[in-house]
């Protein structure tokens, strides 16, 4: 650096330069949630390491040109009606205590590579010199302009009215007291005005008077390093005004998502409170089979009708009794029924949260278009009588399991007939042969309490065993359909609460930065008042 610096003040500039690095990784670190986010770091730090400079900038036929050879003892630019200056040059005018002094092509030129490359060198220059003209004082584009410099490069700013020599004493006062109300709109700390004449040469030696003693050794070195510290509070500032956007769009979708999920266990609960329903049903189907059976074993297992069948040898009509009660409980419709209502309503919540997950990757969607897009997630016909058709299958298949009588036994009757077969298979001849197979060991009146215990143990055993099989059969579907739609959701919930945490951490860090721009800005202003 070619400023002479002090112990404090080259312990400042290494910490500056430390600072500009540590931001330059909390932009990498940035990167993945704000890529268009593109901080010129490379200029700042040129910036800090370049020779103190002024860059003189301004519309076109501004007269910069002619500002600069004026301020010098020769002719050192060249001048002209059109945008002379075609390349950024660095020119040192005698007298000017080594100044460095920046002429560019005009801001707003007719030549967009000029433009381009005045915006290019503002960032690495350490002060801005605006020239405007009396004759278009302060226009639009010139605002426009001076807007950019201080939200971009927060520079500190000093401004000339030229051509003054065109004007009358009070047309000059007019004219810098218009520009002077609209720079306080632009800036918060409002630039000193000079009135100025590159052609008559009015003014300037006060002008180059306020350079020489503003920009004395000690003043350029806080400029210096002024320059790259608000740069990065311009860029921590908007990281902060992203970051902040970035959040609210990160919270409302991880709401829709943990919304959904939460919806989604709600739909269960609420299926699982009406299977509730199925299940009583079921339960009060083998209640009244269980009702049916005990009535005829109170009626026809007493002792006279046991003893005078065992006389007469005649026969009671028992198996039809039991026979005609079993079957007007309807045991195998009456499920079927059941199945096909609890495979119905399956269907309807399995529909339901998958229509409202799509609705609410939908609404994410919107909410941030570039990250997502809208999952298939359709909803598989279930053909409802197959399907229950399927689950009884399974139950009836399960009842050799039930009782101590095997499904496929040959059970005899009292009459020493066979009621039940392999063939049978369904409910009612089951419930037929337990109850054949209970009385045939306990025919006796005595036994009538521990025939009802029996028979209510293996009607628990096969209840529960339709109750267990249907269930099982809808709750694997289920399960097989939501894991279709928790596969589309938890990668997106797990991408977002990364994405939040790193939006928490890029928050932290600024806040960190700040500090220590701060305190290094504030150090500066010490040192430069000793």
């Amino acid at each position: 650096m070619p400023l002479t610096l002090s112990n404090s003040q080259q312990e400042l500039f290494d910490r500056s330069l430390q600072n500009i690095e540590k931001v330059e990784s909390l932009f990498v670190e940035a990167q993945s949630l704000f890529p268009d986010f593109e901080p010129d770091i490379v200029g700042i730090k040129q910036q800090l390491k370049s020779p103190f400079s002024i860059f003189i900038c301004g519309e076109f036929n501004a007269g910069k040109s002619s500002l600069l050879n004026h301020l010098g003892e020769s002719a050192i630019a060249p001048v002209g009606i059109l945008p002379t200056t075609k390349a950024i040059e660095s020119y040192n005018p005698e007298g000017l205590g080594g100044l460095v002094f920046i002429d560019s092509p005009g801001t707003n030129s007719i030549i967009d590579q000029h433009q381009e490359l005045t915006e290019n060198y503002l960032k690495q220059a350490d002060i801005i010199l605006f020239l405007t003209s009396i004759e278009r004082p302060l226009s639009k584009s010139e605002q426009d302009f001076l807007t950019i410099v201080d939200n971009t490069w927060a520079r500190k700013v000093i401004v000339a009215v030229n051509k003054i020599d065109l004007a009358t004493p009070e047309e000059i006062d007019q004219v810098t007291n218009y520009i002077a109300e609209g720079l306080s709109n632009i800036f918060t700390e409002a630039p000193p005005i000079f009135p100025i004449s590159s052609h008559s040469g009015a003014g300037m030696e006060e002008f180059k008077g306020f350079l020489v003693s503003f920009l004395a050794e000690k003043e350029r070195m806080k400029l210096k390093l002024q320059g790259p510290q608000n740069s990065l509070l311009v860029y921590l500032e908007q990281l902060v005004s992203k970051n902040q956007v970035v959040q609210e769009k990160l919270q409302a979708e991880k709401a829709i998502f943990d919304r959904s999920v939460r919806r989604i266990t709600e739909r269960l609960e609420e299926y699982k409170m009406l299977f509730g329903i199925f299940q009583g049903n079921i339960e009060d189907l083998f209640r009244n089979l269980t009702y049916a059976v005990y009535k005829i074993i109170d009626n026809k297992l007493n002792f006279v009708s046991v003893a005078r069948k065992r006389i007469t040898n005649e026969d009671d009509g028992l198996e039809e009794k039991l026979t005609t009660a079993i079957k007007e409980v309807q045991l195998d419709k009456n499920l079927q029924d059941i199945f096909k209502e609890a495979t119905t309503t399956f269907v309807q919540y399995r529909d339901r949260i998958i229509r409202e997950t799509t609705e609410d990757i939908a609404t994410a969607i919107e909410i941030n278009q570039a990250q997502l897009t809208i999952p298939i997630l359709e909803s598989e016909a279930v053909d409802v009588k197959a399907m229950s058709e399927n689950i009884k299958t399974a139950a009836d298949t399960g009842l050799n399991n039930c009782g101590k009588l095997g499904m496929f036994a040959v059970v005899s009757g009292f009459s020493g007939q066979i009621l039940f077969t392999a063939a049978s298979l369904d409910a009612s001849a089951f419930a037929l042969s337990v109850v054949f197979g209970v009385l045939s060991f306990n025919a006796l009146p005595r036994q009538n309490q521990k025939v009802k215990e029996q028979l209510s143990a293996t009607f628990l055993e096969l209840k529960q065993n339709y109750t267990d099989t249907l269930w099982q059969a809808l709750a694997n579907e289920l399960n097989e359909s939501l894991a279709k739609v928790m596969a589309v959701i938890q990668p997106q919930q797990e991408e977002l609460e990364t994405k939040i945490q790193l939006a928490a951490s890029i928050e932290e860090n600024i806040e960190s930065n700040k500090l220590e721009i701060n305190k290094i800005l504030n150090e500066l202003e010490q040192l430069s008042e000793k």
